[in-house]
This record gives structure tokens, sequence and C-alpha cells, in this order.
């Protein structure tokens, strides 16, 4: 007997339907981010940055130095609008349609490119090719991750086990990032040059919190609609009524110099 597919809640790599819950997600550690912004500046007089994969804006809004500017590319409309209406006033990037593949870019436009929470994305052949084009020689690029710190954190730990009793074997991205990562070539364009992580606490609302984990990916591409709001409407069960709920994330960072 033919198994029916089942058409799952979100195509993969399409934010479109939850770019507003994506962009209530939370900011990369400050510790990694102001550390890997020392290692640039003392090979550079001045930090030019290109986002690939920017999406709402998340990671650049991280950064809360004024004097480092560049370029946000971002293929969806929808989260390039949510960026600009979290950000009205931030001047620092020009955001610009593109892909990671093709970032619709002059060549050197950049001495440090970065990649948050989007390298199982793209295609990495085309985007080590596209990123050593872009970057000046000896530049920097940076594949970076914001996931949930499960051991420390109690609360979301008991929500994922939740999840995962519901939906059944589902291929998570934040606990295979070590196994993507391990599998990276860039084809001698590029070598190793520094791993960083820091753990990070952060305060949301009951209702920015359900917004984080409505904004997954990897659940929705993988269930049906309904089973999707089935499992979203159990997290909101689960996560406490309060206007101040503290959370643990991992920022994880892969620096690579272009050879």
């Amino acid at each position: 007997m033919n198994e029916v597919a089942i058409q799952s809640a979100v195509c993969w790599g399409d934010f479109s339907l939850n770019a507003a819950a994506y962009g209530q997600n939370p900011p990369y550690s400050h510790v990694v981010l102001s550390s890997l912004l020392r290692t640039v500046r003392a090979q550079f007089d001045a930090v030019r940055i290109v986002e690939l994969g920017a999406g709402t804006g998340n990671l650049l809004r991280s950064f809360i130095d004024k004097d480092i500017h560049g370029f946000a590319v971002e293929p969806n409309k929808e989260m390039r609008a949510v960026a600009r209406s979290l950000a009205p006033d931030d001047t620092r990037f020009e955001w610009i349609e593109g892909t990671a593949e093709e970032a619709n870019l002059p060549p050197r436009s950049a001495n440090w490119v970065l990649l948050g929470n989007a390298y199982q994305f793209v295609q990495p052949a085309a985007m080590f090719k596209e990123t050593s084009r872009i970057l000046v020689p000896g530049g920097f690029l940076t594949i970076i991750w914001n996931v949930r710190h499960f051991k420390r954190d109690a609360l979301q730990r008991s929500i994922e086990e939740k999840v995962k009793r519901m939906a059944g074997n589902l291929k998570r991205t934040g606990s295979s990032v070590a196994a993507l990562m391990e599998n990276v070539d860039t084809n001698g364009q590029f070598n190793e040059y520094m791993y960083m992580e820091a753990s990070h606490k952060q305060v949301f609302s009951s209702e920015r919190l359900l917004a984080s984990w409505n904004a997954g990916h990897d659940i929705p591409s993988q269930v049906s609609a309904e089973m999707w709001q089935h499992v979203v409407s159990e997290i909101a069960r689960m996560i406490p009524k309060q206007d101040s709920i503290e959370t643990t994330w991992l920022t994880r960072a892969w620096t690579f110099q272009a050879a």
C-alpha cells in the first residue's frame, strides 16, 4: 500500500509565515561577539561586516558597537521587513536582497562575514566561494549559532523532551550543530582559526518565550500543520504565565580566515 505524504507545516528554508516570531529570538552572547570583534579589529582598522542570511537582524542587533558597519543580506522580504521594524533607526547596516551563494555585493566588500543560525540552509561550496569573493585578503568568516542551553535550563529542557515525545523522531538543528561543523569543508579557501562558546541568560515574558519556540523551523518542517499547532499549544501550556522568565542560551562560534 502506498503511503500518503504528509504536507509539513512549513517548507524548509521559507520563513515567510513565522518572520514576526523569529524576530523575538534572543540576542547572541556579548562575550563571544565582543571577543570576536577584538580579533577582527586587531587585524583591520575599521570593521566592515556582511551577514549572510541575516533574517530579522537578531545577530546584527546583538552588536552594541556604533563604529561598525556593513551589509545585511537576506532573500526573504518578510524577514527584511521585520528587521527594519525592530531597528528602524539603526543605519549601520544596509539591507540587501540576496543569498549566501549570491550576495549581490562587489568583491572585497567586507573584512568579516557572519552566518548566524543559517549554515543548515546554505549550499556550503557555493557559500564558501561567495564569501571568499566578498572578503578582503586575510578576512574572517564566522559561522555562529545561538541555541537553547538545555543542560542548564530546566524549563526549556522539559519543553524539548515533551516535544520529542509528541512529534516523534525529529532532526533537531540545535543539538546537531557540532556534527554539522565537523563536516565543514571549505575546499582550501579558508583555514580554521578559532572556536568560542559562552552561555548567557536572557529574560523573557511568557508571550515572547512562546514566540521564540513558534519561530522554530526544524520541527514544523517535519510535521503537519495540525501536529505543529498541537505542539505549540502544549508548549504554551508549559510556559509559566509570568512577565519575567529567566532562560539560558549557548552561543557557539567557529571562525575561519581566508587562505
